[in-house]
């Protein structure tokens, strides 16, 4: 009777037990698993660290490059407001556009008829020019104090007008060669006297008079034919539209 129990004992323990090579089998699975585990959560960390650098340094240097360049979108700022480049010169265009435009219609033609009319101005001529107007006007500063008043505010912009002045001369000379006679200056002289020239003579006075007169006749020649240069141009204006 107790041998009997014994066998059963043991049957019923071998039943149970799992045999060694299996369970073997199924730690290293477990490992594995476990292991795969462990590198998806560092490729998922690594993954986030990457994307997390890659934000903080194109962050940045979009702020790096907004500060840089911030002038070329921000006019300023109203406290916290800013002012955009855009707005601002919408209401520049709004304000002061057709003038402008015509200003600079009126230099493309005059440059445009230069080229045509073989007339050119050099460096050396404007750089004179700047010299002899800053004598005129007492002094360098003096002279950009003046310009300021006409818009002109930079080294560039001062001698780009002296450069049409000068070009605008130039093509008088060559496509108005006027002449003033002695008697037109007689005439304006006596005109004149008892108002301008009461303590001169005419000798005196003669010479001013006589380019005084010369400008008068080649402006008016050059205004009409401007105005009919102006006028057979196709300018279009599409703030107008």
């Amino acid at each position: 009777m107790a041998k009997e129990t014994v066998k059963k004992t043991v049957r019923k323990s071998v039943k149970k037990a799992v045999p060694a090579k299996s369970r073997k089998t199924e730690i290293i699975k477990d490992i594995q698993a476990k292991n795969a585990e462990i590198k998806a959560v560092k490729k998922n960390n690594m993954s986030f660290v990457i994307k997390l650098i890659a934000v903080i340094l194109l962050g940045t240097a979009a702020f790096l490059l907004a500060q840089k360049y911030r002038s070329v979108f921000v006019a300023g700022m109203v406290n916290t407001r800013p002012v955009t480049k855009w707005e601002l010169n919408r209401r520049l265009v709004e304000r002061y556009g057709k003038v402008a435009f015509d200003e600079i219609v009126t230099e493309v033609l005059l440059m445009d008829a230069a080229k045509e009319n073989g007339v050119t101005v050099s460096k050396q001529e404007i750089e004179a020019e700047v010299v002899l107007n800053e004598t005129n006007y007492g002094g360098k500063d003096a002279l950009r104090e003046m310009a300021k008043t006409a818009g002109i505010t930079t080294d560039k912009q001062l001698n780009d007008f002296f450069e049409l002045k000068l070009t605008v001369s130039k093509l008088q000379e060559k496509l108005f060669p006027e002449e003033v006679t002695d008697e037109e200056i007689k005439t304006y002289y006596d005109e004149n006297k008892e108002l301008v020239y009461k303590d001169k003579s005419l000798d005196d006075v003669k010479e001013e008079i006589k380019s005084q007169l010369l400008q008068q006749k080649v402006s008016q020649k050059f205004s009409e034919w401007f105005g009919k240069l102006r006028e057979d141009a196709k300018i279009s204006n599409f703030m107008e539209s």
